[in-house]
């Protein structure tokens, strides 16, 4: 910690890990076309904000569109990611409550599953941070 930085809470990070989106294991994109990013809030008293992230891994990474959800106590809602055009791909969720969980489904053009690209809250790569404020002088 530095000086006068105060630790706030933290800060916890899922990932997909880079998904690879292909039909036929081939170069065209589209064995999903879309991925529905999931969120619950378990707390029974406080809101909690999900930051979602979808980032193009086509050469380099990308970040290709950010939503962000607000979820009362004891909700979900999900977001709806377009990756039709996407080869690979990476979602990261974002939150500042241990109470969230996340998920992350892959759906085809017909709306089912790709079960190669389902990512439930155990499955995803989990990075937790320390949340510092700093004070000024």
């Amino acid at each position: 910690m530095k000086g006068s930085d105060k630790i706030m809470g933290f800060i916890y990070v899922y990932s997909t890990g880079p998904v690879e989106n292909t039909i036929g294991g081939g170069a065209t994109p589209g064995a999903s076309e879309t991925v529905y990013a999931k969120a619950l809030n378990n707390s029974n008293c406080k809101r909690a904000r999900v930051i979602i992230r979808l980032y193009r891994l086509n050469g380099h990474k990308e970040l290709v569109e950010t939503r962000t959800l607000s979820l009362a106590p004891l909700s979900s809602g999900f977001a709806v990611l377009d990756v039709a055009e996407l080869v690979q791909y990476e979602v990261r969720f974002v939150t500042f409550s241990k109470k969230v969980l996340v998920s992350a489904w892959g759906k085809d053009a017909e709306g089912n599953l790709v079960a190669a690209q389902r990512f439930t809250q155990a499955e995803l790569h989990k990075i937790v941070k320390k949340a510092h404020k700093k004070h000024g002088k």
